[in-house]
């Protein structure tokens, strides 16, 4: 039965905000007041401009994307020397320091099992503890020693590696901004020509920057250090394309120089302050030094490290067995129906993404808005009535489901609505949401939702 069906909504559950048990995490700094980057757009920090990419923009420019395209085609099974093999391996490798291991070790185990990867690919963790951007940029250091290891460790040689995860940064910053990152950008531009020389065959490169580090009670990477780091990202690969020749990735421009360069998954987000996408970082989720991510962070990363590899233009031909998606999914609000409000506000509905088929993460309904603590519901009907209250059976047509919950001290509260297998017959499949919260101030004690229509397919 697919999630979208009513008797999968039987099986709906929510999750929930818990403090976490006590730590020695400095859990006052729940938020810095820093615009993550792709919400800062063409806004400034200090009077430099925000986004992902050149312009303040999101998405990278169109010719950098065509040439992220030719070289993703270039990325194919090859034998141990390089040579073309329709049986050799496409090897995905991550390459930085404790973060970027934790995180990349949940990776593997949430994939290892897929059958919709490429059955050719073989992915890596390169990444080591303790090996700050500064260590490794000699080709002679021993970091490099331990990714040899890690390669032979899975049966795969230096000439099958072709896509790079890097996520570094520098060891206890003191430099201000822009100083700092400046400096990791220098760092990483080595890094980087030290992955060409020492891969040959590595085609792209994707970089994230740190995830939130408000909490951090050492200076190992604090903030503001991990924000301004998604600076050095941007301005790294900003320098390629604008054609440093430094970082030349097309060998008809003479000999490559480093791999096309692009942003990962961007993980930075202001604590508990959710970004647009929704993405916030609790205390709880780190370790007692509030630098590195306990499991529901590092489970966090995993999935968004998944998604862009399934969903990236440049990644999927690589990454999945078979790129072509079956059909599209939308997410809107439906105009039809009542929404009820109060002097406070009225509590919106939003989805954290369209339903895709398949999709490998979770589909979610975000409630926000709503009084704090207060009780509510989320109703799951395959149509949309007029209104909900009074003979709730009688008004929701063609079979419901209504799971109760309790909104967080920000008045939020979220429903979890499953995976969507592999399955064409569920294109077209769809499904409505809405919450509704009790509210004294509201008419009839509650404020109501518009409807959050999900569609699975055109």
């Amino acid at each position: 039965m697919s999630p979208l069906s009513p008797a999968a909504a039987a099986a709906v559950a929510l999750t929930f905000l818990f403090a976490g048990s006590p730590s020695a995490q400095d859990c006052n700094d729940t938020t810095v007041g820093f615009i993550p980057l792709h919400d800062l757009a063409d806004g400034t920090y200090q009077g430099f401009q925000g986004g992902l990419y050149p312009g303040g923009q999101l998405v990278r420019p169109a010719q950098h994307d065509a040439d992220g395209l030719a070289q993703s085609a270039r990325v194919i099974p090859r034998d141990a020397f390089g040579n073309p093999d329709p049986g050799g391996a496409i090897v995905l490798l991550s390459i930085g320091l404790s973060n970027t291991t934790q995180e990349f070790q949940e990776f593997l185990s949430l994939v290892q099992e897929d059958e919709t990867l490429n059955p050719r690919l073989v992915i890596v963790d390169g990444a080591q503890g303790g090996q700050a951007a500064e260590d490794i940029q000699s080709l002679s250091a021993p970091y490099w020693s331990h990714v040899d290891e890690q390669l032979a460790e899975a049966g795969v040689t230096i000439d099958q590696v072709q896509v790079i995860w890097l996520k570094t940064a520098n060891r206890a910053p003191s430099d201000p901004f822009p100083t700092s990152a400046l400096t990791l950008r220098g760092h990483m531009t080595v890094i980087v020509r030290n992955i060409q020389t020492r891969f040959p065959f590595a085609r792209l490169a994707y970089i994230s920057s740190r995830i939130y580090a408000g909490y951090a009670t050492t200076n190992l990477n604090p903030e503001p250090y991990a924000y301004e780091s998604g600076f050095a990202v941007k301005w790294l690969i900003q320098d390629q394309i604008e054609g440093n020749p430094a970082l030349n990735f097309d060998p008809s421009f003479g000999i490559p120089r480093a791999p096309w360069l692009a942003w990962g998954p961007y993980l930075w987000a202001d604590g508990t302050t959710a970004r647009s996408d929704l993405l916030t970082w609790e205390c709880d989720e780190f370790a007692p030094d509030g630098t590195h991510p306990e499991a529901s962070a590092r489970l966090k990363v995993a999935h968004m490290l998944d998604d862009f590899f399934r969903t990236d233009g440049t990644a999927k031909t690589w990454y999945l067995a078979d790129p072509r998606p079956f059909c599209e999914g939308q997410a809107r609000t439906d105009k039809r129906g009542v929404e009820v409000g109060s002097s406070a506000g009225t509590v919106q509905l939003v989805a954290s993404a369209a339903p895709t088929v398949p999709s490998a993460r979770p589909i979610r309904a975000h409630a926000f808005g709503a009084p704090p603590l207060a009780p509510g519901q989320f109703v799951v009907a395959r149509q949309p009535s007029a209104s909900i209250g009074g003979s709730l059976r009688g008004q929701l047509l063609g079979g419901f489901h209504v799971i109760g919950t309790i909104t967080d001290a920000l008045g939020v509260a979220n429903i979890v609505l499953g995976a969507i297998p592999p399955d064409t017959a569920l294109c077209g499949e769809q499904l409505y949401v809405r919450f509704q919260v009790a509210d004294p101030e509201a008419p009839e004690g509650r404020q109501l939702s518009r409807w959050l229509w999900l569609r699975a397919g055109h």
